[in-house]
């Protein structure tokens, strides 16, 4: 069995709290058991008159739905005629406080009444003709007799408690969660002690009902006093921690000039106490909303508290005002109505432990915003009750159809605002995905998929990352979505969306998820695209090879002069660049420059010029794609063949530079001088031309000071290939 020394400290600390508790209840029990009881059950009536609902033993013989009129004492001859005030639930309901004490020392005579060994209860039937008597010997009242109403008090009491001693158990260095763990236990200290007297059989020793009173009427200030000392505390603290006691100093002094009757009235003394505490915490709760813009973590948190305030607030006012004032249901017991703060604990509870803030967003407004309908018909279907004075049906009617035309279109509009819409939805990314997913290569991809992101979560930080999770998540409660790798790009983690507006959401998970499986598609489309290409160049490549170059191998050994052989040789060259281009199969840059090397060779050296080849290259394992290799290898053709056939030149001097992720390529030769104004290009150097242009590179042609030209290419190795 685990002993108190191996618990940890937040169970001890909890425990200890469970224990308070238990102390309470049992108290609570004890008074609520040992006052006097008859065995009736009792409902006060609007005409003054009280009404026996049951009679157990020992006033069995009782008639349900008599009227009870008079109790005597058999002993000493006393006798109070009962009126429905006896049955008050909260004695503070009075206008003042002479009233009060006059209850309270009703509540004595009628408990002392009680207390002798018989009682006669005087009744009336409910036919109104017969009266009749019962000598009842009061009995202490059993634990069975207590109605459901006490124990469900109890029951929210304790829950309450037990929530709030939960969060600082775990958190008890946090001064939001000190308050809120306050409210906790002030909690149980005017729940129980009304739970006490609301569930009376008819009455109490008025000493005792005026200190559970005076109890319940600590225990509210306290508790508001606690939650708006939590709303200075939490998110971010307004005030230093010692301001925080003088918060407490003042509504326990505001408590003790009510005890010994130094305010004014009952208003002053306690409801415009606790009145002014709601409106301080709801002052702080604005304070902290603006305080933390630019948080969504804060700002999440304080919707749950916002959230939990209106929502258990705004349930018991519709419960007050509808079945009191407007008459739309039966009355709600007050202890009934204590049911509505848990909702405040839940909330608060889970706002201070940020518990999965990330799915409050869309379900919390549309709460807020049903709340919101709810209490804009019950206050103007009161304000046309009390001062028009309108029929119950008829200020229903009017305010459902005012409300419907005016709230719902800005109910709408705050919809649109406050729940944030995707800024794009998946079929207007159609575009986009295909634009990136067939970009030639991953290092053109990957700038276009940032931009994608960044236009749909506007995040204040975007990072690649190695992660190899599959799908996508939520991170730092919200705070962040990691996005996994797909269709070839890399990872990405996503911080502070809509510049650090708002939380991310699982509906933005789900989102990311689809457009994933969306860039996947298009990748696997883009793949079978390539492959269908590549396969269908590799046939064109075959047959060309197969039927055009044995037809020009042929003319080469055959050719009958050697203009024509050497024809028949330039148009197997270009036959095999054009094979090499069609395969699409990317070659080392070193095993390009042999090639192009030994193809230069042969022809200076039939040309009987001096060939002065000179190479610069930083990565000569680098891939060249098969495109830009073709684009290279014919320009260099080209040139060298402009030059030794027009220029008739000595010396041909060739340079290949490589620098970063682009390559220079220079041919000099120092034959005839002519000037390049005067130069017709033929086609051959008008395609040139045109397809470097296509490739984003440049050609340039100057002559040379000492004779000869000088032929120049710029040619970028990134992009097009």
């Amino acid at each position: 069995m685990q002993t108190s020394r191996s618990l940890t400290p937040p169970a001890r600390r909890l425990l200890a709290i469970l224990g308070f508790n238990l102390l309470l209840v049992a108290l609570a029990v004890q008074l609520a058991l040992h006052t006097p009881w008859l065995g009736l059950s009792l409902q006060p009536e609007p005409d003054g008159s009280i009404i026996i609902v049951k009679a157990d033993a020992p006033a069995a013989n009782i008639p349900a739905g008599a009227r009870l009129l008079t109790l005597h004492s058999a002993s000493k001859g006393d006798a109070l005629a009962t009126q429905a005030s006896d049955l008050l639930e909260e004695p503070d309901v009075v206008p003042d406080y002479i009233q009060m004490d006059a209850f309270f020392a009703r509540q004595t005579a009628l408990t002392s009444l009680l207390s002798a060994p018989q009682v006669i209860v005087e009744w009336q039937a409910a036919d109104s003709k017969t009266i009749g008597e019962a000598l009842i010997q009061p009995t202490a009242r059993p634990w069975t007799a207590l109605p459901a109403l006490f124990w469900y008090q109890l029951a929210v009491a304790v829950s309450g408690c037990l929530i709030a001693g939960w969060v600082w158990a775990l958190q008890p260095n946090q001064w939001g969660a000190r308050m809120f763990a306050i409210t906790g236990l002030s909690f149980p200290v005017f729940a129980l002690s009304a739970a006490i007297y609301s569930t009376r059989e008819i009455a109490i020793d008025g000493q005792l009902f005026a200190a559970l009173s005076a109890a319940n009427h600590l225990g509210a200030l306290l508790f508001g006093a606690a939650l708006a000392g939590t709303f200075l505390s939490y998110p971010k603290p307004l005030l230093p921690p010692r301001y925080l006691v003088g918060l407490f100093v003042f509504y326990i002094a505001w408590w003790l000039a009510e005890v010994f009757r130094l305010a004014p009235d009952l208003d002053w003394g306690h409801r415009f106490g606790v009145m002014s505490e709601m409106l301080l915490a709801i002052l702080l709760a604005v304070v902290q909303w603006w305080r933390s813009r630019g948080e969504p973590a804060n700002r999440a948190a304080l919707r749950w508290f916002i959230l939990s305030l209106l929502l258990g607030s705004g349930l018991f006012i519709l419960s007050t005002v509808t079945t009191v004032s407007l008459g739309w249901l039966p009355p709600l017991p007050q202890g009934y109505a204590f049911g509505f703060f848990l909702f405040i604990y839940i909330g608060i509870g889970l706002g201070l432990r940020r518990y999965r803030l990330f799915e409050l967003d869309v379900w919390a407004y549309r709460l807020l915003l049903w709340l919101g309908g709810a209490l804009a018909v019950v206050g103007l279907d009161a304000i046309l009750v009390l001062t028009l004075n309108w029929s119950s049906t008829q200020a229903l009617a009017a305010s459902l159809w005012i409300v419907g035309l005016l709230y719902l279109p800005l109910r709408h509009w705050l919809w649109q605002r406050f729940t944030q819409q995707p800024r794009l939805h998946l079929h207007d990314l159609m575009p986009d995905v295909v634009r990136i997913a067939f970009q030639p290569s991953q290092a053109e991809r990957e700038p276009l998929w940032d931009d994608l992101l960044q236009r749909l979560y506007a995040p204040l930080e975007q990072k690649m990352t190695t992660a190899r999770q599959s799908v996508p998540h939520l991170d730092e409660d919200g705070l962040a979505l990691a996005v996994p790798a797909c269709a070839g790009l890399s990872a990405r983690y996503l911080r502070h969306p809509e510049n650090g507006g708002r939380l991310f959401t699982p509906k933005d998970a789900t989102f990311m998820d689809a457009l994933i499986q969306l860039m996947n598609q298009a990748e696997t489309g883009r793949d079978a695209q390539q492959r269908g290409a590549t396969e269908e160049r590799r046939r064109i490549a075959r047959d060309m090879h197969d039927d055009i170059g044995a037809r020009l191998l042929m003319l080469i050994h055959h050719a009958q002069t050697p203009k024509m052989a050497e024809l028949a040789r330039s148009a197997m060259n270009d036959l095999r660049t054009a094979l090499t281009a069609l395969e699409a199969t990317p070659v080392r840059l070193q095993d390009a420059l042999a090639d192009w090397r030994a193809e230069a060779t042969s022809r200076c050296e039939a040309a009987n010029a001096e060939l002065a080849w000179q190479t610069q290259i930083e990565q000569p394992d680098q891939l060249l794609a098969s495109g830009h290799k073709s684009l290279l290898e014919r320009t260099l053709r080209e040139n060298l063949t402009n030059a030794l056939k027009h220029a008739q030149p000595t010396k041909v001097e060739v340079r290949i530079v490589q620098q970063e992720d682009k390559l220079a390529l220079d041919v000099l030769n120092n034959g005839l001088p002519t000037s390049p104004a005067n130069w017709q290009e033929g086609r051959g150097l008008r395609g040139i031309r045109q397809r470097l242009a296509e490739y984003g590179g440049q050609l340039d042609i100057e002559s040379c000071p000492d004779g000869g030209s000088h032929f120049s290419i710029q040619l970028p190795l990134q992009g097009k290939v």
